[in-house]
């Protein structure tokens, strides 16, 4: 038995695959403490294990962070990702650092697993005054964004010439490292306040990867765009497995779902869906006259919010376990979050893609270049794009026969196992 501190900020698609991992790891011996916002005080414990609360700024609710962002009608693109990461993962460093370091003054003899977007543990790697855990390994829910010779965050620059796609490429990993010039910053700001003596050298976009001793990437070989040049300490993992709910009881139109057509299942994730006309009802109203069935999860959401008439081959529930939805769907409709990405690609359900803020677009940009559904290029799409989509999807044996295939590699992947060799192996 190891002792092992799993650490993340309070972000729902951020925390949620942490704690699934840290049930994982006490399943199979270790003791756990789970650190992270109050918000997440009551599941933690419910799944009976130790949970200790982030203070301050770390201690936030993102849905007010997002109203914050909204407010100040950032676009999508830089100024929209320098504003999370200032808010959301920047500014809480300090307070990430001192209960962390409260955890290990208790017991230094810990292991510490986070979220790479869990800072606390940077100043004291760069020289500031604390404990170190034995061992750190940071985990990555969204997509490598490390910079390479033969891709961007984005996809690689397509040139015929090698040497050529390797100068672009670099030039449009530079060009994402300077536009969060301001992120940057802000880090390197807050690690001298907290004592830190060594600079920041790598790119910004490179630092939560290549700062713990080792990270796992919850991706797979054949999602990720290829980099030959990736370093030693960054390894993919594969996924999760989904979290359970074990109280959960099917709607009485679940046998609607019996196969006789297709079920496209859409959903704006947990957190994205307070507005349900970006992505919710141009899907339903694409599709009313079609002959599929439609599910829409609202992750949370009212359905008496839709402001539309719920069509004749439509069910909607404010919330379906996905493990439940999936072996049961042709197609997810989705605005990009890695989990829900991740999830139907490795049951092997092909994916349209929708999102244009945080990590969407880059998951959207590996879905189109791998062939594993389409990105619709936009987190409002029309009802007719989305039923062009839908129809070009189920149409698509290529698309099929590539998820198919990549569902094999995420079989072939052992997540838990993987973390835990890196941790403690």
């Amino acid at each position: 038995m190891s002792k092992i501190i799993v650490a993340a900020p309070p972000v729902p698609g951020e925390f949620g695959p942490m704690l699934t991992l840290a049930q994982a790891l006490a399943a199979r011996g270790h003791q756990v403490t789970v650190l992270s916002g109050s918000t997440f005080r009551v599941v933690t414990e419910a799944a009976g294990l130790a949970f200790a609360p982030l203070a301050g700024e770390a201690d936030y609710d993102i849905r007010e962070v997002v109203a914050e962002r909204e407010a100040l009608g950032l676009p999508p693109g830089p100024a929209q990702l320098n504003y999370d990461w200032i808010r959301a993962f920047a500014n809480p460093m300090g307070e990430e650092h001192r209960a962390l370091q409260a955890l290990l003054e208790e017991d230094p003899d810990q292991y510490l697993i986070c979220n790479v977007l869990f800072l606390g543990a940077m100043p004291v790697k760069f020289g500031a005054a604390g404990r170190r855990p034995v061992k750190w390994v940071g985990v990555s829910v969204a997509p490598l964004a490390v910079s390479s010779d033969d891709s961007t965050f984005f996809g690689p620059i397509p040139s015929a010439d090698p040497e050529a796609a390797k100068a672009a490429n670099r030039a449009g990993n530079a060009e994402l490292a300077a536009a969060l010039e301001p992120a940057r910053d802000r880090v390197a700001t807050l690690l001298r306040e907290l004592g830190a003596t060594e600079p920041i050298t790598a790119s910004f976009v490179d630092v939560p990867y290549t700062t713990p001793d080792a990270t796992a990437v919850l991706s797979v070989p054949g999602f990720e765009f290829h980099r030959s040049d990736l370093p030693a300490t960054i390894h993919l993992v594969g996924t999760l497995p989904p979290q359970q709910t074990a109280d959960w009881e099917p709607p009485g139109w679940w046998s609607d779902l019996d196969g006789s057509r297709p079920v496209v299942i859409v959903t704006q994730g947990t957190l994205a869906n307070h507005d349900l006309s970006q992505l919710v009802e141009p899907t339903l109203a694409g599709l009313a006259d079609k002959d599929v069935t439609v599910v829409a999860a609202l992750g949370g959401a009212d359905p008496a919010s839709l402001s539309i008439p719920v069509p004749d081959n439509a069910r909607v529930a404010d919330y379906i376990p996905f493990e439940a939805l999936l072996p049961k769907a042709s197609v997810l409709v989705t605005n990009g979050g890695a989990g829900g990405t991740h999830q139907a690609l490795a049951a092997g359900i092909p994916v349209i893609v929708a999102g244009q803020s945080e990590d969407k677009p880059a998951n959207a940009a590996r879905v189109a270049y791998h062939r594993l559904g389409i990105n619709l290029d936009t987190a409002s799409p029309t009802p007719q794009a989305v039923a062009e989509a839908t129809a070009a999807v189920l149409g698509d044996h290529e698309i099929r026969d590539n998820v198919a295939q990549l569902a094999k590699v995420y079989a072939e992947h052992d997540a838990v196992t993987a973390i835990e060799r890196l941790a403690l192996g």
